[in-house]
Formats: structure tokens, sequence, C-alpha cells
């Protein structure tokens, strides 16, 4: 990822500032420990403007917020929608969000600052008091990696307000952060802002650094406190240890937009190297025409577009505005994280699970006893009585022809000579009992155990193929045994309000799932269910008695139907292979090359428990063997491609 540089907050403020200056503040929202979502109204509208000084993905921007009723319509729309709502409107919310609107209710926004070179903005306030005092107020947003803040404090004592997480002087040696105290700027990196150097000065410094380089001496970097350090082995590091407002992914496009080589090596053989560099360092002085832009993959993104593959559609994402791209991009990358951690947490809790229900197994395979072994204590109370005139008392051994054997043979009971025949048969009745009982109980257990595994198997390869955090959250749902929203309604009325809002998405929220529908070759209709509440989906609200159900043979794996019409006439051959392709293909089995599919028709197939949907049990099946070394057919190329 690309962290939130000083080049991108000047190109939000370029195109926020004209929206923000002179507006109202309407409301005040506290999103989380770090994050303040800022209303501002005038004749003409209102702007939401957003602060985050997360210690990752800290950055600011202008959002727009879609309304619930609009949210409603487009899942783009709810995913920033329940993005910008507040973790705290259960409560009360926290002291520094009070402050904020102690002091801001009805303030006007009369300017915004950025320090030169710094990630570093000052939001300044005309407040009025609740007896008429005017006063300036100052929300600083300090965008600096793990010793992000947002810092609120009077403009004329210079006294610190409020701020999102206090800093004190255990934490940190040179700087506290407290109510009351004077606020102060972070410290000086003693160097000189990209954005505020001048060309002598530019060219001055790569001089030095030509002649330090080529004698193989240390550079001297900084300003009052100037440093020898050794000599940089590329211009990315010797931009960012030289100059501040440069991180390294700037520093690279600003190379790659000179077309210079990145090696110092290379780079200083360049014909007028320091007029190329000092040309796209002063289009970064002075910037006019933003291109924002994003990778598709959330690598990085440019507000400036000087990479070289910038105009490949496929690699890079274009949007209209940076505070769209900056929004954009950071809220993809929480929602990356978060996708990231709860499938991880579920695969962990699903192992912890299994790995319980292994020792639950062996114990429980432990109390099986031998088939035989049981019987032969039922037989030996039989033949304890069937030869009662045999016995006398006293006699401690009984011999008889062992009618289980084909061949013959003795059978010989031991006796308890202070017991009457009748008693000792009884004592083998009894052990016989016992046994037959903990043997069906162990069976039981091991046949629940059994399925338990299986279970917890499908949800680990569905945890494994889901594609967005709604579905992991049903995963979760249907692990825990919850019903859908149970967990994080529980305590949570805002929650419970968006219970409605959740649509046919099929997530967390108990919308209906949506199967994949396709195309056979031959114009008949496939439904294929992806995990295990889609599977449930199609048997229980999609399949018609005479549709054709596919599964892989003995293992875990998607549900396939083929709608067949009302006039019951069979599918093609081509078809049963091309849904049974799909099935073998989505499953545990679809990285071998030959597989075994089933295939029945819908009203042979049951569900086996109400409450673990997708589990099955089927008869009157047919075999078909797939051979995934094949040629995919087109109607499927789509669906694997992605």
């Amino acid at each position: 990822m690309q962290p939130f540089d000083a080049l991108s907050i000047r190109a939000v403020l370029q195109e926020a500032k004209p929206l923000l200056i002179n507006r109202r503040v309407d409301r005040i929202y506290q999103l989380g420990r770090d994050e303040v979502l800022i209303s501002l109204r005038s004749k003409g509208g209102a702007v939401s403007l957003f602060l985050s000084a997360q210690s990752v993905y800290g950055r600011m921007c202008l959002v727009r917020i879609p309304s619930g009723d609009a949210a409603d319509k487009n899942p783009t729309d709810r995913a920033i929608h329940d993005r910008y709502q507040s973790k705290y409107s259960a409560g009360a919310p926290p002291n520094f969000c009070l402050v904020l609107r102690k002091h801001l209710s009805g303030a006007i926004l009369i300017g915004v600052e950025q320090l030169p070179g710094e990630r570093i903005i000052d939001f300044i306030f005309s407040a009025t008091d609740e007896v008429g005092s005017s006063s300036i107020k100052v929300l600083t947003a300090e965008i600096m990696g793990r010793h992000s803040n947002l810092i609120f404090w009077d403009k004329e004592s210079g006294k610190i307000l409020s701020s999102s997480h206090a800093v004190t002087q255990e934490m940190s040696r040179q700087r506290e952060v407290l109510p009351n105290l004077q606020y102060e700027r972070p410290p000086s990196q003693d160097r000189q802002s990209i954005f505020a150097v001048s060309e002598s000065d530019f060219k001055a410094k790569f001089k030095h650094l030509q002649e330090t380089f080529l004698q193989n001496k240390p550079v001297t970097t900084g300003g009052d406190n100037a440093q020898e350090k050794p000599a940089p082995a590329t211009l990315e590091q010797w931009l960012i240890s030289s100059f501040t407002g440069l991180g390294k992914h700037l520093s690279e496009e600003t190379v790659v937009g000179a077309k210079l080589e990145s090696q110092l090596t290379d780079a200083l053989k360049t014909s007028n190297v320091e007029d190329r560099l000092w040309k796209q360092i002063h289009l970064l002085q002075t910037p006019t025409n933003f291109r924002p832009a994003m990778q598709a993959d959330l690598n990085r993104y440019t507000v400036i577009g000087w990479y070289p593959d910038f105009e490949d559609e496929g690699k890079w994402k274009k949007f209209p505005s940076v505070n769209d791209m900056v929004e954009h991009y950071f809220r993809s990358l929480e929602a990356r994280e978060q996708f990231i951690q709860l499938r991880e947490k579920i695969k962990s809790e699903v192992s912890a699970e299994s790995n319980k229900l292994d020792v639950r197994k062996q114990v429980a395979a432990g109390h099986l006893s031998a088939e035989g072994e049981i019987e032969r204590l039922k037989q030996s109370g039989d033949s304890i009585l069937s030869n009662l005139h045999q016995i006398k008392s006293g006699q401690d051994e009984l011999v008889v022809p062992d009618w289980t054997k084909d061949n013959g043979g003795e059978l010989k009971i031991s006796l308890n000579p202070n017991m009457s025949a009748v008693q000792n048969s009884q004592v083998f009745y009894r052990q016989y009992a016992k046994l037959r009982s903990r043997q069906g109980a162990a069976q039981t257990t091991l046949n629940e155990v059994q399925k338990r595994l299986d279970f917890l198997g499908e949800l680990r390869r569905s945890c494994e193929d889901a594609k967005d955090i709604e579905s992991l959250r049903k995963i979760r749902e249907t692990l825990s045994g919850r019903k859908p929203t149970q967990e994080r309604m529980k305590g949570d009325p805002k929650a419970q309000q968006q219970k409605q809002h959740k649509g046919n998405s099929g997530g967390a929220g108990g919308g209906k799932p949506k199967s994949l529908s396709l195309t056979s070759s031959d114009g008949w209709t496939i439904f294929v269910g992806r995990n295990r509440n889609e599977n449930d989906h199609l048997l229980s609200k999609v399949a018609n008695p005479n549709d054709i159900w596919f599964h892989v043979l003995g293992q875990g794996g998607a549900h396939v139907l083929i709608r067949v019409p009302s006039n019951k006439q069979e599918p093609p051959k081509t078809t049963i292979t091309e849904a049974a392709t799909v099935a073998a293909r989505l499953s545990k089995a679809g990285t071998g090359a030959k597989v075994r599919v089933i295939y029945t028709q819908c009203k042979f197939v049951k569900k086996t428990d109400p409450n673990k949907p997708g589990l099955v049990r089927y008869e009157n099946e047919k075999t078909i063997e797939i051979d995934l070394a094949k040629p995919m057919p087109k109607m499927m190329k789509k669906l694997f491609a992605n």
C-alpha cells in the first residue's frame, strides 16, 4: 500500500478548499478513536470532511455519503454509507467529540493550511461561545504514521483543549499532548521542503551529491544540524534524505517521470540529469492538472500520473477527483484488511474446533469394542441357560459346543463357583448390556463428530472461496450456530436499524442468497451454489422435483442444478457433462485429473439436518467421470476466470 503523502494533501486541499472555506459547522461525529467526520453547511448545501489519524490508513478528504434509502439500491453506496457510521452511536460520544461539539458547533471554517512539505493540516475556525465571545480555534490533523493525532487547540493562548488521544511523557520524550499544555509542532526534520526549494539550492545540493559520490565520500544532508551520511545508492534515496515531502512512492514516480535510471551510478552518466530532475520537481511545486488514479491491486496510487503504464486501463482505475480517489483507495484497503482478519479468525476457529473434535473422536474410538467380543458375552449367557441341567453347585467352568464356528469347536465359559447358574448367566447379560450400550453411545458420538468435521471442512473451503466480507460474516454465523446478524445486533441498535437495509446480497444481514446462473452450450440453465447457504438455497427455494442435481462424489463441493422444463425432457449429454464439470471444478477434488460426480433428480435429494445448510443424503444416483485435463467449455471460462 501507499501512505497518504504531502503531495496528496496538496491535491486534496486544492479541490476541497473552495468547498470548505466560509462554511458553518453543522454536525460533528467521532467515528473511531482517531476519526472525525465534520458536516459543514452553507446556502449551497452541505459537505462532509473526514479526518483520520489512524496509524496506517490516516488521511483527510471530502466524502459523499449516500442516504440510507439510496444505499439500499447500490452495494457500493451501502459500503460507503456503512463505513462512515459512528462506532459510538449506541452510547455517549467520546470526550474529544464532546469538546469539538462544544466549541465548534455553529463555527465558521475560515482557513485551511498545510505546513510546507509536511503531512500536517490546520483547520482554522472562527467560533463564538455561549456568552457571545469570539475566538479562533484550530483543529490540527497530524498524519504521520504511528505518531498521527488530531489536536484541538486555542489560537490565542496556544493551549491544547483536547486530542483524539493523549501523549504523555512516558510515551514520548520529545512532546506531550495533553489538555492545558501549549501546543507545539512536531520536531523539525532539518531538511528543506521539496515544494519550497529553489532551483539554485536544488542544483547546489545535486552538485554536492555528484562530487561526493564520484569521490566515494559521505554526503552532507540536513540544514542547521547537518550530518554526514553514507552516499545513497539511488536517486530516490537521495531525494528522501535531502528533502521533506517525498516518500518512497512519490520519489520513485518523480524519477520515472524524469526518465532517469534509479541507480546513481547509471543516473549520473545521463546528460543534463540535474535539469531533468529539477523539471519534475518544479512540476511538483506548481501542479495545475492532477490526474488521480489507483492500481487495481491497491499497491499504489498517483495524483500526477507520471508512471509509464498510466494509460493502461487494466492496471489503473482513474477518478474524476482526487478526493474520490483517496476515499475509495483507503476505504478499499480497510475493507481488504478486515476481510483478511475475519478470514484468518474463522480459519483459526475452525482449526481449533477440529482439533478438539479429533481428540473426542479418538476417545470415542477407544470405547468401541470388537463386535465378536460383545456377542461372545451374550452367547455365554445363552449357553449357561441352555445347560442349566449340566451345571452343578460350585462348578467353575462350563464347556459347550461353539455353534458360531462352522467347523465346530468348544466354548469354555468361566463360572463363579459362589453363584448359581442363573446368577452367572445374569453377570454375562449385564456385561453384554453395558458393552452394547457403550458401543452404541461411542458409535453415535463418532457419527456426530464426523458430521461436524465434514461440516467444518465445508466451511473451511467456503471461507477460502469467499470473495467478500459479507460472505465471511455469514460463514462465521453459520459456524457459531447463530441466526444471521445475531452477533452484531446484540447490544447494537444501529445494527438492528441496518438490518432492513440488507438487500438480496446474500450477506450477513439475512438477505436471500444469490446463486450463480449459467447457460450450457445447448441453451439449458445451470444453477451453481458456491457456499453452504447458496447450496441450501438451491435445494429449498430454487430446485424443482425433476431438476437434475450434481455433486462431486465423497468430497465437499458446490451443488449444481440443471433446470428441467415442465415437459420433463432429458437434458442433452453435453449439458450433463458441463454441469458435472462445474461441480468437479468447484470442489475439493478440483485439482485432480479425473473426478467422479454423482447426479440424480432433486426429488431424491433430502436435507440431513435443518440446522446445517448444505448437508444432504441422496438415492437413485448415477455417476459420471470428468476429465479436468480437457479444455474448459466456453460458458465456464468467465466463471473460473473470476
